[in-house]
């Protein structure tokens, strides 16, 4: 249970063209603090503020959220507004909480390097269009930049509105099967992967949800049955984030072997080739290393210190692939954020770019060291744009989205 100290604020999203939002907080009486305490620490340059760093991207995964579907015998049903009030898919409280935190966790880690005033021309945050990336967002910006000075427009409450751009350049939602069918292209690769996973792996996964039938009600046909392992993998995951016990037979599948048995089937649903890579988070990647050749060129639109980016597991799945680190890292868990800094070098005209990554699930929120292969740590900006370069030189999305005979 959350802490009787933190009461929720009730948050108004208005969608004020088709790319941005504003969020708006009605209800004074939430749990962002109003103590001196909370900006305490502010003044103190953070440990990752160097002299070198010159930009920042952050790919985070949103907070917490109820699931959109569960498997028939779960005692935790996804319609139960008892334990998921605000809805299938939506955030819950824990992960607005876990947003903030991260928020004022990354304030801490670059404060220095990111001006404790917010000014729109040092930030580009952005989320795809789905509820609970975009209260994400809020939230992470929430603890990212709490108001100081002039941006105090209530005593009562240190917190102001930041504008959240709408990308469509993240497909992150169009990995599940019934998600949004924007790219035949990927959705035809798609269905050659797992064909590919059942027929190397599928007399497997029938012997374990055979095994499990008992408990979970599921009586699937063999076409059914990964979309079956999808459900409970779903109602574990939403559930155990949320605290909530899971029923006491899980102890014999749950984490493993069903780990192990998801990571692949999940991997075969968004980076089993170097097309789905690319057509996945491709143009993402493209707009950021756009944004970094700006730096390193010394454009004038290049001032922009923060790039942060709010999508899902599939957001940071395609990243790693993109960065040759596919098979590792399993599932990004919520609130887990992938770090890119572009630092200057040494001698003029040198840049390198350092990778980090933050878990979600960890105590302290400390991000860690990720080494590109075949790269340096940290990695040249040169190498590492010419080996990400067959991700992201993309001219015409749409028409490589056309499927192929």
């Amino acid at each position: 249970m959350l802490s009787t100290k933190f009461r929720l604020c009730v948050f108004t999203v208005s969608v004020m063209s088709p790319f941005v939002i504003f969020v708006y907080v009605y209800n004074t009486g939430c749990w962002f603090t109003t103590s001196a305490d909370f900006l305490s620490a502010a003044n103190a340059p953070g440990p990752r503020a160097v002299p070198t760093l010159q930009q920042l991207f952050i790919l985070a995964r949103h907070g917490n959220r109820g699931p959109v579907s569960t498997y028939p015998k779960f005692p935790y049903q996804s319609d139960n507004t008892n334990v998921w009030p605000y809805g299938k898919g939506q955030l819950t409280n824990r992960g607005r909480v876990q947003m903030y935190k991260l928020g004022k966790k990354f304030r801490s880690l670059y404060n220095g390097f990111l001006d404790e005033i917010y000014r729109q021309q040092d930030l580009m945050a952005q989320s795809t269009m789905v509820d609970r990336t975009m209260m994400s967002a809020a939230e992470f910006l929430a603890g990212l930049y709490p108001p100081r000075g002039f941006q105090v427009w209530n005593k009562d409450l240190l917190w102001q509105p930041i504008p959240i751009y709408i990308t469509d350049k993240d497909h992150a939602m169009m990995v599940p099967t019934n998600g949004l069918q924007t790219c035949p292209r990927f959705r035809q690769i798609q269905n050659e992967s797992l064909a590919k996973y059942w027929k190397e792996h599928g007399e497997g996964l029938t012997v374990f949800l055979q095994d499990i039938q008992p408990y979970t009600g599921l009586n699937v046909t063999s076409e059914l049955q990964i979309p079956a392992m999808n459900l409970v993998w779903e109602s574990f995951f939403c559930a155990e984030n949320e605290g909530l016990t899971l029923p006491a037979w899980t102890k014999l599948v749950y984490p493993e072997p069903m780990m192990s048995i998801y990571e692949k089937i999940y991997r075969a649903y968004t980076i089993s080739t170097e097309t789905m890579i690319r057509l996945l988070q491709g143009q993402l990647f493209q707009e950021i290393m756009g944004f970094m050749e700006a730096k390193v060129k010394g454009t004038p639109e290049s001032d922009r210190r923060l790039y942060f980016h709010c999508g899902h597991d599939n957001t940071i799945k395609g990243f790693l692939g993109i960065l040759g680190l596919g098979d590792s890292g399993g599932i990004a868990k919520t609130g887990s954020a992938l770090i890119l800094e572009l630092h200057r070098g040494q001698q003029k005209g040198q840049h390198h770019v350092q990778v980090l990554y933050v878990d979600g699930g960890s105590e302290d929120l400390e991000p860690f060291n990720i080494k590109i292969p075949g790269c340096d740590f940290p990695c040249s900006f040169h190498l590492f744009s010419k080996l990400t370069e067959k991700f992201y030189n993309i001219t015409d999305y749409d028409e490589e989205c056309r499927i192929q005979s």
